[in-house]
């Protein structure tokens, strides 16, 4: 039995999906079970439980041999990294609790980094508090998610505009589609190891805003032009998205470390798995869903 916290997001979907099609059994935890029906109906057992309470936690995770974990953002909280903290020591508790062998979890480019992250500082806590424990675990640095420009498709198909943080507009940086890591997370529930893995996870080549531009050019069949998003504007656009505050200025402090070369991969100790799937096949899907 396989565990995926988050089986209703892009990843742990994927990764749920990835077990269930190599006959493994697998159990999603949701807050929310009426949202996860539909996991139920492709025979996965779904429990309900909050992350912040250690005793349900350690239920819910009773009888599995490994976990993947995804955490929420909390962009909504006042204190995300607060949020973070409390969910942490209750999955600590609980994987110890519940005798959990092996945990694989989503972490992020920049995650070795103590200072200058800002959002992915919550994710190095999640490496050290992992790391801490005594059973097989692997972390995976994910680089920039393609599907974070979901949203900037109506902009740039009406304006012809691709607003960017990244700074300058050649700055290229990994990328990443959600499902190839949760393929990769499936991939390695399913292995045997021990000790503690980290994983950076990125397509080929890493991806500059003209590259992304030059993309959604080539779908939509006419020029768009990347633009920089200036420094002032950063935290009241985040804001505008619905962060608060202290959330808006973590992604920024994040942004600032893009485009310092301060968030970059390179850990020589970390292992390297290169994606298969392509920004135009993300852009493109995405962009075929909203004309469908």
């Amino acid at each position: 039995m396989y565990t995926v916290i988050g089986i209703t997001g892009k990843t742990g979907g994927t990764a749920a999906r990835a077990l269930l099609a190599n006959g493994q059994k697998v159990r999603g935890i949701v807050r929310n079970v009426a949202k996860a029906i539909e996991w139920r109906e492709r025979g996965a057992e779904i429990v309900a439980a909050e992350l912040s309470d250690k005793k349900q936690m350690a239920r819910a995770l009773e009888g599995s041999e490994g976990v993947y974990i995804m955490l929420p953002t909390y962009f909504e909280a006042q204190d995300m990294f607060a949020e973070n903290t409390r969910d942490l020591d209750s999955l600590k508790h609980a994987v110890v609790a519940a005798g959990i062998r092996k945990v694989v979890f989503l972490s992020s480019i920049g995650a070795e980094r103590e200072i200058g992250t800002g959002a992915i500082l919550k994710l190095h806590a999640m490496e050290e508090a992992f790391s801490s424990l005594p059973i097989a675990t692997a972390a995976i640095r994910a680089g920039w998610f393609m599907e974070n420009f979901h949203g900037l498709i109506p902009s740039a198909r009406e304006t012809g505009v691709l607003w960017s943080f990244l700074d300058p507009l050649n700055l290229r940086v990994p990328m990443i589609a959600t499902k190839d890591i949760g393929t990769l997370a499936a991939e390695l529930l399913q292995q045997a190891w021990s000790g503690h893995r980290v994983i950076e996870l990125a397509a080929e080549p890493a991806l500059s805003p003209l590259d992304v531009a030059s993309v959604f050019s080539k779908i939509f069949g006419r020029e768009i032009k990347a633009a920089i998003v200036p420094r002032d504007q950063w935290i009241p656009t985040y804001q505008s998205w619905g962060l608060t505050p202290r959330s808006a200025e973590a992604m920024a402090e994040m942004i600032e470390g893009f485009n310092s070369h301060w968030i970059a991969f390179g850990n020589t100790s970390a292992e390297r798995v290169i994606a298969a799937t392509t920004l135009e096949q993300v852009l493109q899907e995405a962009v075929d869903s909203t004309q469908g």
